[in-house]
């Protein structure tokens, strides 16, 4: 059929809402652009020319150093140590949080949530109060009759673990809820019938639903904990450097800006490396037994 003269093509409904999808992406892109994009090739720039020009000087400088090396080790460690104690914890409470018959809930809920209301300088002065040297858990560990010594975390791995678990436990138990409410009761109840007992039922039939949300968590709370300055630079001090805190030591205390920036791009990539397999292995173990 031949078009009219002077008509315009319709376009089809499709391309209209594809074009208006893309419409509103612009500004998020432009915000994410300028923000976030920008900066980041400008510290992967002047990370590659401390001296005006061209080289691998400041990438170089770090590894060959092996306090570096340790300091990039101690940060992956920290976070790992983190992601598994917020799953270990986290993961009851999202399962109580689940079951809507469950009575305290809201309370339970509050206690979750209330932490994020207050600053990470606050919850880390709170933590610095409980594990210092004259700290309640120190003076506890005293009328129990052990050395107070064994209750000093402060300036420790440790430590800096433990604060970092509470600070970061809200993300994944958040991230656990929303898996666990997705799943049918009745599939628990089946497997029930079928002969299985309570631990059957979790690790065959309600753990690996939830591997979703245990992978989001999971990715959320590292890289929140690789990144995280504050509480470790209050936690762990000098005697336990991440790489923020080499980072900041770096760039506002000696100046040098292109090794500080070098150090930022190292833990981005290993950050962004280690999710970027976790997820590989996480969604192809998802599809194995998906195919099972």
């Amino acid at each position: 059929m031949n078009v009219a003269a002077g008509t315009v093509p319709l376009v089809p409904a499709r391309s209209r809402v594809g074009m208006n999808a893309w419409a509103l992406l612009v500004p998020a892109i432009l915000v994410y652009a300028v923000l976030f994009v920008w900066p980041l090739l400008g510290s992967f720039w002047t990370s590659l020319t401390p001296e005006g020009s061209l080289s691998l000087k400041s990438y170089q400088d770090f590894f060959v150093d092996e306090f570096n090396r340790s300091v990039l080790w101690r940060s992956i460690r920290i976070s790992l140590l983190t992601t598994v104690m917020t799953l270990i914890i986290g993961y009851p409470v999202a399962v109580y949080l689940s079951q809507g018959w469950r009575k305290g809930r809201t309370l339970v809920v509050f206690m979750v949530i209330a932490p994020m209301f207050v600053s990470a300088v606050v919850r880390s002065y709170g933590w610095i109060i409980i594990l210092g040297p004259n700290g309640i858990l120190s003076m506890a560990l005293a009328k129990l009759g052990l050395p107070p010594t064994a209750g000093r975390l402060l300036y420790t791995e440790t430590g800096v673990v433990v604060a970092l678990t509470h600070v970061f436990l809200p993300f994944m138990v958040i991230a656990l809820t929303g898996s666990l409410q997705q799943i049918d009761p009745a599939l628990a109840r089946a497997a029930r019938n079928l002969g299985a007992n309570g631990l059957e039922v979790f690790l065959r039939v309600t753990f690996p639903l939830t591997l979703p949300g245990v992978t989001s968590g999971a990715i959320i709370v590292f890289c929140l904990a690789a990144s995280g300055f504050v509480t470790p630079a209050l936690i762990g001090g000098a005697a336990v450097p991440v790489m923020p805190y080499l980072v900041y030591k770096e760039g506002l205390l000696v100046l040098n800006w292109s090794f500080a920036s070098a150090v930022a791009v190292i833990l981005l990539v290993a950050t962004a490396l280690i999710t970027g397999v976790y997820t590989l292995l996480a969604g192809h173990r998802s599809g194995r037994r998906a195919g099972a």
